[in-house]
């Protein structure tokens, strides 16, 4: 987890921000990047159906996180059809912007399914379009809802520092992690608590303007994080979906039950195959540990007890792919 200081520093870094963008000046602000945004917009080719950013949104569905809003604040959309809107357009452009810098980075051939974009348009498109479609909807945010900017760029921060953290790891391997493998599951923790915990965060502080939602969404967060990691390398569902199985440790990268794996009297069976890469032979080795009954009822029973605490919220995110891969079968 981030330090206490480090987090009140960024918390008083952006609300004094917000409070100075109010107090001296969002008027003229709007006024200013309004027009800039006019200009800017005559030269920059649109969002069209024929680009990734468009195809990925038809994939998966357009205001992917309009139930969370709603779990959140059940009036808003009612109440304030401008914000409900500018918050939706945020959380798809950030959650499909990084998905598609992931597949690029994990070399996936499918989503959900269906052939990822960069198979399509080629990875330096597919890259180039994600920024592009970020950057808009920062601005966009910017000039129609200002207040909402500094956590955007907070949130948006740390996401990148968690996703950042997690490629220095596959590049350099063990040498990274601490030794002790309590010090490892907390590190491990850490990153998610950025990667993925930053992403819910943001949506709940865009529906609050504040961080009273902080808890409960880095809880929400950890369980989609545990979910994916599980599923990564416990779910045929999931592997047919995605066109490949157990993506993670196949790339050298780390997920929970890799973490936990390590730990276990044949760990070096992962260890090595993390580093070293090796055989199919090799490969499957340090599967069957990842998957092995002790391993994955842990994975499991994490899963479980978090999922307890952010039961609607499940519900509402409504992934339920078969984890019957490894151990005794699951859902």
């Amino acid at each position: 987890m981030p330090q206490q200081s480090d987090i009140l520093r960024r918390t008083n870094f952006y609300t004094t921000w917000r409070l100075l963008a109010y107090q001296s000046g969002c008027t003229i602000l709007k006024a200013l990047t309004s027009t800039t945004s006019k200009q800017t917009h005559k030269h920059v080719p649109q969002v069209t159906e024929d680009c990734p950013y468009e195809y990925l949104l038809n994939v998966y569905g357009r205001h992917h996180f309009a139930g969370f809003v709603r779990k959140l604040d059940a009036t808003l959309e009612t109440r304030d059809s401008k914000k409900w809107q500018m918050i939706l357009e945020i959380m798809d452009g950030i959650h499909f912007c990084l998905i598609l810098v992931d597949d690029i980075t994990d070399n996936s051939s499918f989503r959900k399914g269906k052939p990822a974009a960069h198979t399509i348009f080629g990875p330096h498109e597919t890259a180039n379009r994600a920024y592009l479609s970020l950057t808009r909807i920062m601005n966009k945010t910017l000039c129609e809802q200002p207040q909402l900017y500094p956590f955007l760029l907070q949130n948006l921060e740390e996401i990148l520092e968690g996703q950042d953290i997690s490629l220095v790891w596959r590049r350099d391997g063990l040498s990274r992690l601490p030794l002790g493998h309590e010090e490892r599951v907390n590190a491990y923790r850490r990153s998610a608590y950025l990667k993925t915990g930053a992403l819910f965060r943001l949506v709940g502080q865009l529906v609050a303007e504040d961080d009273s939602n902080d808890d409960l969404m880095t809880r929400v967060g950890w369980y989609c994080h545990l979910q994916n990691d599980c599923k990564n390398v416990y779910s045929t569902d999931y592997a047919k979906a995605k066109g490949a199985f157990a993506e993670d440790l196949r790339n050298g990268e780390f997920s929970y039950p890799i973490i936990l794996a390590l730990n276990e009297p044949n760990g070096s069976l992962v260890k090595n195959v993390l580093e070293e890469g090796g055989s199919e032979k090799d490969f499957e080795k340090a599967l069957a540990v990842v998957q092995s009954d002790k391993v994955k009822g842990k994975c499991l029973s994490e899963l479980k007890e978090v999922g307890k605490e952010v039961k609607d919220f499940v519900e509402i995110w409504g992934r339920k792919e078969n984890l019957d891969k490894g151990g005794d079968s699951a859902t």
